[in-house]
């Protein structure tokens, strides 16, 4: 079973932080991760990195001459990270806020810092470039200050350090204050409880199936060990570390690849582990009844029905509004539609909120007095991804009412149009058969499907390929009314044989 997080646990070690960089684009976040990394794997490791990955340790001597291992995010901004926001939890426990020495505070730099507040994270500044000529710490520090961000140099709180991505200047610097801070935290984990985390990312690789790259946040992960990763229970069957090697085991703060999967679920979900199918299946269970409609369960009435889940995003201007968004959507019933809320939040619908729902099927995005970001609506337009936006909120019910309609699964349901009592065989050719009945109720056409039943049993089908009433070509024989008829059927039929005609209605 998993952990009980409400009891302190007595087996509480020290556990590596985990990092993510965050800062304008052309800051230098890239050139900074690709320095730790290819200086800090170890020696051993060194090159063992074949591929892109999304997440990796590296291992630090810190000032008492210690190995310390660090873990780092690859691809700052990633989509699980901004995930986790959204669902109160946090992937990082550190963030560096990446600043140019050269061009100094930027719109998506401020974007950046509002993410790591809005995180609740605490955070360092590494102001980058300062082998640059036209560096300028001081003059960056300044302006860092005039947007509410106060280095400890200036008076302020945020540690921050001078440093070079390109020639390494100051990285060890930057490295050890990391440290400082996650000893501040008292970041702790418990090596013997079960695993529990997040998912960086996951993918589908033709070969072998769904990928999961998982941060391990406490406890440990074997092989072997079943994970619930949403509405998912699997058995991990096989476990690599970033390099690609072969696990049977990692412990927290570690990025671990995971097989076993059949389906891809999203990034930014968090996973639980157990080491019994009966604990897994009991926590599912209870996962799958805290759903409420919106997550496409079925009544007992309709458990046979076929039910289309509607993937749904929702933002507003404020959770005030976003409840009475929600509010609204429970009263859109429909039998054979239901929706799926993916994700909901306050706030701009940007490419974060499109990407969540890229491979679904369907998907919709509707936003509540909030704009569309121009990357957002791009990603919409490549993927086939509809987003709407409203004033009011009725408005918003009607188009997702409206929708639900237009996407209602058809239903195709198999009419009776007539019985029919055979009286005799006049002869048969290969699969064709001239006979003659009686219509006993309904009316049998020319070039109906037809049901043979013999002594309540159904025997095969067949089809009306020629149709006579008193030795003359109809398209059609009343009730009451006897007869004549070329049958195209692989079964033989008899004297005393049923029939019934049958259409295809789709509703």
């Amino acid at each position: 079973m998993t952990a009980d997080k409400t009891v302190k646990s007595n087996n509480l070690t020290p556990r590596p932080p985990v990092v993510a960089v965050v800062g304008h684009i052309d800051h230098g976040k890239s050139t900074l991760l690709d320095y730790i990394r290819q200086s800090n794997v170890v020696a051993t490791e060194k090159g063992g990195i074949t591929q892109h990955v999304s997440a990796y340790e590296v291992v630090h001597k810190s000032d008492d001459g210690k190995l310390r291992a660090i873990t780092f995010l690859d691809t700052p901004g990633h989509e699980a990270f901004q995930a986790m926001r959204s669902r109160g939890a946090n992937i990082s426990d550190i963030a560096i806020l990446v600043v140019s020495a050269e061009e100094g505070v930027k719109p998506q730099t401020l974007e950046a810092l509002k993410s790591i507040k809005t995180a609740g994270v605490p955070f360092v500044v590494a102001i980058n470039k300062i082998d640059r000529p036209n560096a300028n710490p001081d003059r960056i520090k300044q302006e860092l200050g005039e947007n509410e961000i106060y280095v400890e140099s200036y008076g302020g709180t945020v540690p921050s350090v001078n440093i070079s991505a390109k020639t390494g200047e100051g990285v060890n610097d930057l490295l050890d204050l990391l440290l400082l801070v996650a000893d501040l935290g008292e970041l702790v984990g418990d090596k013997s409880a079960p695993a529990t985390g997040f998912i960086l990312e996951s993918k589908l690789d033709p070969k072998v199936g769904p990928i999961l790259t998982a941060i391990i946040k406490d406890g440990s992960l074997k092989t072997g060990d079943l994970m619930v990763v949403d509405q998912q229970l699997a058995k991990i069957k096989k476990m690599e570390n970033f390099l690609g090697q072969n696990l049977t085991e990692a412990s927290f703060s570690s990025p671990v690849r995971i097989f076993g999967f059949s389906e891809v679920p999203a990034a930014g979900q968090t996973f639980n582990t157990f080491t019994d199918k009966k604990s897994a299946e009991n926590y599912l269970d209870q996962v799958n009844s805290n759903l409420a409609t919106e997550n496409c369960e079925t009544d007992e009435t309709d458990i046979h029905s076929e039910i289309l889940c509607l993937p749904l995003v929702l933002k507003s201007d404020s959770h005030g509004t976003l409840e009475a968004v929600r509010h609204e959507i429970t009263k859109i019933k429909d039998e054979r539609v239901r929706f799926k809320i993916i994700n909901t939040g306050v706030g701009t619908i940007t490419d974060t909120d499109l990407k969540i729902l890229i491979g679904s099927s369907q998907p919709l995005v509707a936003g509540f007095n909030v704009k569309i970001d121009r990357s957002a609506q791009d990603l919409a337009d490549r993927h086939g991804v509809i987003i709407k936006t409203f004033d009011i909120i009725y408005k918003l019910a009607e188009w997702l009412t409206e929708e639900v309609a237009n996407r209602r699964p058809k239903l195709t349901e198999e009419v009776v149009t007539a019985k029919i009592k055979i009286l005799k065989i006049f002869n048969q050719v290969k699969d064709k058969q001239v006979l003659g009945g009686l219509v006993q109720q309904g009316v049998l056409k020319k070039g109906a499907q037809v049901k043979i039943w013999r002594r309540e049993a159904e025997i095969g089908k067949g089809k009306v390929v020629e149709l006579q009433a008193q030795k003359v070509a109809c398209t059609e024989v009343l009730e009451g009314e006897q007869f004549g008829a070329m049958i195209e059927s692989k079964n033989t039929i008899a004297e005393g044989d049923k029939l019934e005609a049958i259409e295809y209605v789709t509703k």
